[in-house]
């Protein structure tokens, strides 16, 4: 990938946008082309220079303004935050007349010092080649790291950042560096070039282990990351970064089970003799089964808990090293997270939320819908399910495997209110009587049978009393969910990071959010308030 980049970057006229697509690197890992990256003062002689811009550092538009022209020139004039493009691109452009004007006149003292008295030169002092390729050969390089967070720092117009070099008219270059594909991270209004793609493979075997190898000196560690290698990439491709940080949690449950031997320095635990230290331990096929055995469960519970960070490394190394309680070893477990503190709206909301990120719209109906069912009570969808429910079609990936959708905060509302409505406890007035209703006591007597009018008209009214009762909650209910405490909730739900806003925070219609829970929690959570979470998901999770 580096010598791609530069030898894009090295073309003249060098690409004015770049994609670089890295799903299986992280930001901080990227392999860079062999340029300057800083600037000592704005008449700097070196003719490769290189910018990087976190996206998540420089969240606003005056940080990241302000943040470019400081690596542009550090020791300039006028350190003023820039707070608009204009402002930003006017002091752009003054930067670039003065380091073009710097390197001119320096190219100039250079071609006197080497031009030859016979050799003519024109009337600006060079020989008319020398100062056009010594611009050719000057590169600019802006690389924003991390661009899809771009539409949250300047909001749908953040297509401005793909013509800096045309709407500026300073010759640069914009590497986009993104672990999203490019049709994710595009504007939406369609208005940016198309950008050179580049992508960057996932590290090779060889990579990988050229990179760990030299972590320690210990004679199982190859065989320990030839282990770990086999089980991991043939399930995904996490960066180098990923594995060293697998690696560092389950070699001290790897090698916890070793005799005293010469290396074993170098796991950072003592000689028990150190005037006579062991023997080097020898390596033998029972051995590599063995502790290939016990690494098992550690390296299952690695990919499923450690790997997404549902778990800290420190946690998951105490709680599956083995343990011998009176010679008999104990059961190794991963602690369960704390029990979100939730009230019972706020669960609810998760519960709707998460069958929105994973039910298609047109399942709505079936699954939420409430009809009127026999003798005035209310049944919920109408018993209608599709054919193979919790199957898919042939060549259709499954919603559960490609994670939550976003959809829109009308559609949480209207779910939220049909399992609030359903499930929710109501108040002793607004509950359904259960019993018939008791004759009074100046119609007992010889008329103890009542008539079929009389009956008729009991019914009626039982049925009446519910359908107002009916009525009433529904209306309690429509009433909460437009109700101003209820919206607060969603806020909070995302600053615990339990719900994700997808659209632009100063958009105000058309809103769109996505749950970021997992199925165990939000089952737990439908358990709670007493109903099976199943019964709502349109592929059920078997």
């Amino acid at each position: 990938m580096t010598s791609t980049l530069e030898m894009l970057l090295s073309t003249s006229p060098a690409p004015s946008l770049i994609y670089l697509h890295h799903p299986h690197h992280s930001f901080t890992s990227l392999p860079l082309p062999s340029f300057s990256t800083s600037s000592s003062s704005s008449t700097s002689s070196s003719t490769n220079t290189l910018f990087k811009i976190d996206t998540v550092e420089y969240n606003t538009p005056r940080l990241f303004f302000s943040g470019i022209l400081n690596k542009l020139d550090p020791i300039g004039e006028g350190q003023e935050e820039i707070q608009t493009f204009d402002g930003f691109a006017q002091r752009l452009k003054l930067w670039n007349q003065a380091s073009t004007s710097a390197s001119t006149s320096k190219g100039k003292g250079k071609a006197k010092a080497k031009a030859s008295p016979g050799t003519k030169v024109n009337g600006n002092g060079t020989n008319g080649h020398l100062e056009e390729q010594d611009e050719h050969s000057r590169i600019i390089v802006l690389l924003i790291t991390r661009a899809e967070r771009l539409r949250l720092v300047f909001g749908n117009g953040w297509s401005l950042m793909t013509r800096l070099a045309e709407l500026t008219g300073v010759p640069l270059s914009v590497v986009l560096c993104s672990s999203s594909p490019w049709d994710y991270t595009r504007p939406m209004r369609g208005d940016a070039p198309e950008p050179i793609h580049v992508y960057l493979p996932a590290p090779t075997r060889e990579e990988i282990l050229s990179t760990l190898t030299p972590s320690s000196p210990h004679p199982l560690w190859p065989r320990f990351l030839d282990l770990l290698l086999s089980t991991i990439l043939s399930l995904c491709s996490p960066s180098i970064e990923e594995i060293q940080y697998l690696s560092q949690s389950l070699w001290r449950i790897y090698t916890s089970t070793l005799p005293p031997h010469y290396s074993m320095i170098h796991l950072g635990l003592p000689y028990p003799d150190p005037a006579n230290p062991p023997a080097e331990l020898e390596i033998t096929i029972k051995l590599l089964t063995d502790l290939k055995h016990r690494l098992s469960l550690s390296l299952a519970s690695a990919i499923e808990n450690l790997l997404p960070r549902q778990i800290g490394s420190y946690e998951f190394t105490q709680a599956l090293l083995p343990k011998v309680q009176n010679g008999i070893p104990l059961t190794r477990t991963l602690p369960q997270p704390p029990a979100m503190d939730l009230s019972t709206v706020e669960k609810f909301l998760l519960v709707a939320g998460y069958t929105g990120s994973y039910n298609p719209p047109k399942s709505d109906i079936r699954l939420f819908g409430r009809t009127a069912g026999v003798e005035g009570k209310r049944k919920k969808g109408g018993g209608m399910r599709r054919a193979g429910y919790g199957r898919v079609r042939v060549g259709k990936v499954p919603q559960r495997l490609l994670g939550p959708k976003p959809f829109p905060i009308d559609r949480l509302l209207a779910l939220f209110s049909s399992l609030y409505a359903e499930h929710a406890e109501r108040p002793e007035d607004l509950q359904a009587s259960l019993g018939g209703e008791s004759s009074s006591s100046g119609e007992e007597g010889d008329d103890w049978l009542p008539s079929v009018a009389e009956q008729s008209a009991k019914v009626e009214s039982k049925r009446k009393r519910d359908n107002e009762r009916e009525k009433r909650w529904d209306d309690s209910v429509e009433e909460l969910s437009m109700s101003v405490k209820l919206w607060g909730l969603i806020p909070q739900l995302e600053s615990q990071g339990l719900l994700k806003r997808i659209s632009p925070i100063d958009r105000l219609d058309n809103i769109m959010i996505r749950c970021e829970i997992n199925y165990d929690t939000a089952k737990n959570l439908a358990k709670d308030l007493k109903f099976n979470l199943d019964e709502y998901l349109y592929e059920a999770v078997m």
